[in-house]
Formats: structure tokens, sequence, C-alpha cells
């Protein structure tokens, strides 16, 4: 996604800038929403006089990991939120990016970004490792910053280049790619090789991902749009649905122990869980996001940086060059 959106965009400090600040704004409405809720639904009286619960808070409102007992997670498994996790990568891969965009040639630091994340790890265990178990180097963040988990998002942006290239591709080369894709697919799940926290599983993904992406107009034609619905939701489902899952099965069981273990149990928490991301997705990131997005962009530091196509500033006329036109939300 982060390839495909920045692929026309000038290199630059505003490039740069605006790319951070547009990432940040996606995901701080809704990961707020989510950790409140986390805060709320496992409230403990003296959060803030233990010491290491009151870690566990800091560190999911910094985004910083803070232990190196659950690798390549960084955070106590067993904590507050546990799946922000994949966020605090996500955002250091935005700051990574982000430097990329000051460069013209992204791809040669990206190439160079990997390599001192490797060196960096080497110099710790004098071994290269691939295991996402990663390196102890004695300090949490170090070890984050030199797991190889990161080494996803290479295989992610060789996906977004893919793409691009496939542009250019006849529907005899998608087809034959699209074969490969299932077959890796097909060994690699008899095999038993997907699995988490495993650069394999991401290898697997890389094929799928294109192997969906070059397909997507056909994909989209036969799939329900209720399917579609629980894509855009994702998001909101994945921060979501743990915290209110585990609540909600809490209440209902403290009067029918068992009741949700089962079947229906399953398939009422299914649903509510839809429902509620739905609720997230469409007021928070909808609605709410795109005031926030608004709102920073109509400061002045804000249209310095902006860089949508068509921007939109409150309280500014039509008649004064501020379209209308809607800001994807990719």
């Amino acid at each position: 996604i982060m390839i495909h959106i920045t692929n026309s965009k000038k290199s630059g400090i505003k490039s740069s800038i605006f790319f951070f600040v547009e990432r940040l704004i996606r995901i701080l409405p809704t990961y707020i929403l989510g950790l409140l809720t986390a805060f709320y639904f496992t409230w403990e009286v003296g959060i803030f006089s233990d010491a290491v619960k009151l870690e566990n808070l800091m560190s999911a409102l910094t985004f910083m990991p803070y232990t190196e007992n659950y690798p390549p997670l960084y955070i106590n498994a067993d904590g507050l939120f546990v799946v922000r996790w994949t966020l605090n990568y996500e955002l250091y891969f935005y700051l990574v990016f982000s430097i990329c965009l000051l460069f013209s040639r992204r791809q040669v630091v990206i190439f160079i970004w990997l390599l001192l994340t490797a060196a960096f790890g080497y110099s710790f265990a004098n071994e290269i490792t691939l295991s996402t178990s990663g390196y102890k180097t004695g300090n949490p963040i170090f070890s984050f910053l030199t797991n190889p988990i990161v080494f996803e998002f290479a295989l992610g942006i060789a996906a977004g280049y893919t793409y691009i290239s496939s542009e250019k591709w006849s529907k005899k080369w998608k087809a034959i790619f699209t074969l490969v894709a299932a077959l890796v697919f097909a060994i690699a799940a008899f095999n038993g090789a997907i699995e988490g926290y495993s650069l394999k599983t991401g290898v697997v993904a890389y094929f799928v991902l294109v192997a969906f992406i070059i397909n997507d107009e056909f994909i989209s034609r036969i799939s329900p749009k209720f399917f579609i619905m629980l894509g855009n939701i994702s998001f909101s489902w994945y921060l979501l649905h743990n915290q209110f899952g585990s609540y909600f099965s809490w209440q209902v069981e403290a009067n029918n122990p068992g009741v949700m273990h089962g079947t229906n149990g399953f398939f009422i928490m299914l649903v509510a869980s839809i429902f509620v991301a739905w609720l997230s997705h469409k007021y928070v990131e909808g609605i709410l996001t795109s005031n926030i997005r608004d709102k920073i962009f109509s400061t002045r530091f804000g249209k310095l940086i902006d860089m949508r196509k068509n921007r939109k500033y409150p309280n500014e006329s039509m008649a004064g060059g501020a379209g209308l036109g809607v800001v994807a939300k990719s």
C-alpha cells in the first residue's frame, strides 16, 4: 500500500512529512478508541501505583517496546491491549519509509536500512538469523529494531513493486503468477509452513497478496458486498474484537456460566464484534478521522505540507480555491 500511494509522489521534505502525518491521522483515532476500550474493560484498582502495569500502560501510549521476554512482541503478552504490538512495527516502518521519501532512489535507501538492521543484529550475536525470536541485545528497543520480522516489510515493498510491474503484464502472465501463488500456498499449507511469527508465512503472503491484487477486478465482481464490508472494517475489527469479545463473554457468563463457549456463543460474539467494528469504521475511521484530517491540514503548518489532490479546508468557500473532493483513507 505504501509503495502504491507514494509511487507518483516527488521526493523531498514535504512528501516525507505529509506521508508520516497522514499515516498518524489514519491510525491514531481508532487506536486510541481501542486503547481506551481496553483500559476501561481491564481497569484494576492500583494500576497507577503498580510499576509493571504502569510501564505497560505507558508503552501502549507511546508505542514503545519495553521487555525482551516476548519476542517479537517486546511487550507483555498478557498485558494491556496486546494486539497493539503489530502497530509498533507499523509505525516504525512508517518512520523509515518517510525517511526514504527524502531521497529519489528510495529502493537504495530501503536496501541500506535492511543491511544496517542485519549488521546491527550481527554485532550483538555474531550470527545472522531469520528467526523472529530475534537477537538478545540487552535492550528491548534495540532488540525490537533488529528483529528479522522487519524483513516482512521488504516483502510488502516487493509486492508493491510487483503490482506496479504487473500493470504491463498480459493476461497469460497474470494467470501464470496466480497459478504459482496457488501452488505456493497449497504446498506451504500441506507442509504446515504457515505459522505465526514466521518469515516463511510472509513469503507465502507475498504470493497470495499479489495474486489477489492482480485479479482484483474479477474478485471484486464475484465477491459478496458483505465480504467487501468486512475488508473495509478490518482495522477496527482487529483492534476491538479481542477486548469487546472478552468483556461481552465475561458479562454474559457472570449469570450463565459456559454459555459463550459453544457454537451459539461464538456466533453471537462474531456478529456483535462485526457490528461494533462497523460502527467504529463509520464514525471513528470515517467521520471523526476525516474531521481531524481537515482540521490539521487547515492550520498554517498543515497547508504547507498538504499534498492531497482535492484539498478541503474548513471555513473556506469553493471560490477560495478549496475543492470539496473526498480524500481516500488508504
